[in-house]
């Protein structure tokens, strides 16, 4: 590839990787839309509904479009289509809001969830192209580089995101509908943004070898490549194992007000802590990855994982030693789960990008975002193991899970390694 294809497909992928997240700031899973559904009905369960679409609808359909993409030697073409399908529905929304005035407030829910459903499953298929894509357009070297740096510029927008946010849901802001049309509207307007910097990629041709395979034949494959890849079927394990850290991670708020007796207001310390330490972690991870590999990543994170239930042991005797300081030693506890959370693309996507076959790649993102999908569960195994035991239990359990992944993080073997990469050690 040549240095102008390079340098033009990093800055399309990272204006994508800012414009994309930027989008979803306005219209955030765990704050916007619960608020807007909320003013629609009191029902907690059509409240909880939109992160169980916006969740499944991106995992489930991956598979289906990695079975249809797969045997496609140009994935851009689908990467626009499914995208240009998805993308319009929050600018629908927002026109159908403005001006209906949020009368018919039944139908508009209706239209929300579908419209949910309809962005998420689209994007998931895009979303297998736009892996592929990155893995043979992106050197692996460079990898690390462009996701630190679209983590990094996209964390410092969010953070103006929350701001405008904040102004437009304010008492200030305009009244209802009108405040959610127009947080609508810019994350439409945003994601229209993440379409045309797509449009000018370069996608290198790689040959393909076979044809597109019939669902029942797909599936059984599915079941071959993770018996035969060791090492596929090794980081998998670890990724699973490494979501164990959920199960504490809803529960750290609660512990410090109920047992630390934290004030309400320190929420805001975690959060703004929690931020920095997914936007340093955009820094680190690219650094680590770019001189090391992906195998470091993953290591340093599954550690950062380790650290968060071993930190919330150490709260209570540490209350004692350090006093009021002690809210500030336990923010550090959300700063390791933002540079964890922000680990992923730069570590476990990585290694599969470099592991994966060219004719495999889409198969091998797929199945593995898939196959994690069973950790949505785990915040509701970790409640479940608090309710029946007590705090220092959970956080014990999460460390064990945790631990064992670290252990198992020593026996995987870098991927660039294997393919003839030169890495740093």
């Amino acid at each position: 590839m040549s240095n102008l294809h390079y340098r033009r497909n990093f800055i399309c992928f990272v204006l994508d990787y800012i414009f994309f997240g930027l989008g979803l700031a306005f219209v955030n899973q765990t704050t916007v839309l619960p608020s807007f559904i909320s003013q629609l009905t009191d029902s907690a369960p059509l409240i909880g509904l939109a992160s169980t679409i916006q969740t499944g609808g991106w995992l489930l359909p991956q598979l289906v479009g990695a079975s249809y993409l797969g045997s496609k030697a140009r994935k851009k073409p689908y990467l626009l289509l499914f995208a240009a399908l998805g993308r319009p529905v929050f600018l629908l929304l927002a026109g159908v809001l403005f001006f209906s005035g949020g009368s018919a407030r039944a139908l508009i829910l209706a239209l929300l969830f579908i419209s949910l459903a309809v962005f998420f499953g689209t994007d998931a298929v895009a979303a297998v192209a736009w892996f592929d894509i990155l893995g043979k357009a992106i050197p692996p070297d460079r990898r690390g580089r462009l996701i630190g740096v679209g983590q990094v510029l996209s964390g410092l927008l969010a953070v103006g995101a929350g701001a405008v946010v904040n102004a437009v849901l304010g008492p200030h802001g305009p009244p209802f509908p009108s405040n959610y049309a127009l947080l609508f509207f810019l994350a439409g307007l945003s994601l229209f943004g993440s379409w045309l910097a797509m449009i000018f990629l370069h996608e290198p041709i790689e040959p393909m070898q076979g044809k597109r395979l019939p669902w029942n034949s797909f599936l059984p494959k599915l079941w071959k490549l993770l018996r035969g890849d060791r090492i596929f079927s090794s980081v998998i394990l670890v990724r699973l194992l490494v979501g164990l850290s959920g199960m504490a991670a809803p529960f750290y708020v609660v512990y410090a007000i109920e047992q630390l007796h934290f004030g309400a207001e320190t929420i805001g310390v975690f959060i703004s802590s929690q931020v920095v330490g997914g936007i340093l972690a955009g820094f680190a991870w690219g650094y680590l990855n770019e001189r090391s590999g992906s195998k470091v990543v993953i290591q340093g994170s599954t550690l950062l994982g380790l650290a968060s239930p071993f930190l919330a042991l150490c709260a209570g005797p540490m209350s004692h030693l350090i006093g009021s300081l002690t809210v500030y030693a336990y923010s550090l506890i959300f700063m390791a789960i933002g540079a964890l959370n922000n680990s992923y693309m730069a570590g476990f996507i990585n290694f599969i990008l470099d592991l994966a076959p060219p004719e495999e790649r889409s198969t091998y993102i797929a199945l593995t975002n898939t196959l994690c999908s069973v950790l949505l569960l785990v915040p509701f195994l970790g409640g479940w193991l608090l309710q029946a035991t007590s705090y220092p239990v959970l956080f014990l359990a999460t460390m064990g899970g945790v631990a064992v992944a670290l252990i198992l993080t020593f026996g995987l073997e870098e991927p660039r390694q294997k393919t003839g990469e030169a890495v740093e050690v």
